[in-house]
């Protein structure tokens, strides 16, 4: 088991496109081909297949389709029906009762061995491509293109396993591999949180300054996409001015689209979408993805809803209000929660999934904003108010100031990006308290102070068996 599960850190195969189809009985799939690190960068032609494989990996339903999912029911917004003929996926997460054995739910190790497959790979083509086949040109955009990948997987990594940078940033991290690891080669221990981020600003700004403007497919990464990416890091690490600067950057080109669009359901590309998972007929989640748990017309797993509350906060002139009717009405489906008409899956199980939105980044730049001063206020309320003023909300900047406008831009936060994975990372970077009552739609009861030790997930049991350094780096609160 020790040399087997060592592929969850160490370097085995570079992956290649081609995943197989999944049914709602389905619980998982998996890669079915891959290529020996040392044919891939043989030639152009197979280094450009195991690039798209690379980010044909990202796109598996138990890496950030899943990820996505249990950020929002961890949030508290949305919640996950209890019986839900699913297979019982988020019930762990939703009640924070993850396990290091995975134990009733694989969020725990699926995260850790996928995020570390990406990794993996993508430091092969640190290693290999200086001396492939290839135009200098085309070595730098591929160094680039997969660095930011890499950042993109420490991200996902850092903020699942690890305490939150604005709360502790030396708090154990999770292993930094930059180059591959051999079997013989010592396993990294954690290190800090602070070192993770390091390594993610690294990656994602030399990929903004070596990767080409001519990248412009929204389903790989693009100058703005790493723009975007960097304003979610600053906003996480509560660096409000390259928070904010970023966000300015990542969103030209790409202007908000109308309020009807928003009720379209958010499987083909609009004007704002950034950077997202393309997904074909003959290669996609299925019901596995995220616009099938949304579903609200048992097509899909049809297992989410919106608390009560939430639903309340939304006033009745705002068109992001009809996300929710279902058949003309708001419509509950036995007791839990309100469902949601957000993401459409009755036209196909192929549904692309928007990652980044051009109104996330404005919401951004009016957070960051906010939270530099009095004098930086009217940018804040300006950006702000193009989001409210597309949802029909009001067309004056909000007369809100200091906390109050930073509360503001957080409820319109919550109202925007539900569905698209941000609030549970949202309320951990706040330092909010996280609490749940019974009584408006959740049946699960939860009361997390901010660095409570089951606001992070447990390190995978087999991994810390195959990794004797990390055995004793478990995360507080968990058995080995």
């Amino acid at each position: 088991m020790k040399k087997t599960y060592k592929v969850a850190i160490y370097s085995a195969i570079i992956l290649l496109a081609g995943l197989g189809g999944c049914k709602k009985e389905f619980l998982e799939v998996s890669p079915n081909d891959s290529i020996n690190k040392n044919d891939a960068f043989s030639s152009p032609e197979k280094i450009a297949a195991a690039l798209t494989g690379l980010y044909d990996a990202t796109t598996l339903s138990s890496y950030t389709n899943d990820m996505i999912l249990n950020n929002d029911v961890k949030g508290g917004d949305v919640l996950v029906v209890s019986g839900a003929g699913n297979y019982g996926r988020f019930i762990t997460g939703y009640q924070f009762i993850e396990a290091p054995s995975g134990t009733g739910s694989n969020e725990s190790i699926a995260y850790w061995t996928q995020a570390y497959a990406i990794i993996r790979n993508a430091n092969e083509f640190q290693l290999n491509i200086p001396a492939a086949p290839l135009t200098d040109a085309l070595k730098t955009r591929y160094i680039a293109e997969t660095r930011a990948i890499r950042a993109d997987a420490y991200f996902w990594l850092v903020r699942w396993y690890c305490k939150p940078y604005t709360l502790d940033p030396q708090a154990m991290g999770v292993p930094v591999v930059r180059m591959p690891l051999a079997y013989t080669d010592a396993t990294p221990d954690r290190g800090t949180v602070q070192s993770v981020y390091d390594l993610i600003l690294e990656d994602l700004l030399f990929a903004e300054i070596n990767l080409p403007a001519s990248n412009t497919n929204i389903y790989r990464m693009t100058k703005n996409s790493i723009r975007g990416l960097l304003a979610r890091v600053y906003l996480t690490m509560g660096n409000y001015p390259e928070a904010s600067k970023y966000a300015k950057l990542a969103r030209v080109g790409f202007p908000l689209s109308s309020g009807e669009d928003l009720l379209t359901g958010f499987n083909n590309p609009t004007s704002e979408w950034i950077f997202g998972l393309s997904v074909r007929s003959d290669d996609n989640q299925g019901f596995l993805g995220v616009h099938s748990f949304y579903d609200p017309y048992d097509i899909g797993y049809s297992s989410f809803r919106v608390n009560d509350a939430f639903l309340a906060s939304f006033s009745e002139d705002d068109i992001r209000k009809q996300q929710f009717l279902v058949d003309g009405e708001y419509s509950r489906r036995g007791t839990e929660g309100y469902l949601i008409n957000k993401f459409d899956f009755n036209s196909t199980p192929a549904n692309n999934q928007v990652l980044i939105r051009s109104s996330e980044m404005y919401l951004i730049e009016a957070e960051a904003e906010a939270r530099q001063g009095v004098a930086n206020e009217p940018a804040a309320k300006a950006a702000l108010l193009a989001i409210q003023a597309r949802a029909g909300i009001t067309t004056v900047p909000s007369l809100n100031t200091g906390q109050a406008l930073i509360n503001e831009i957080l409820v319109e936060r919550g109202k925007e990006l539900y569905g698209e994975g941000h609030k549970f990372f949202d309320l951990l970077r706040t330092k909010t308290p996280i609490t749940r009552a019974t009584g408006v739609g959740h049946w699960a009861i939860v009361n997390f102070q901010p660095g409570d030790n089951k606001l992070v997930l447990p390190l995978p049991i087999v991994e810390l068996n195959a990794n004797p350094v990390l055995k004793p780096q478990q995360n507080p609160g968990y058995a080995n």
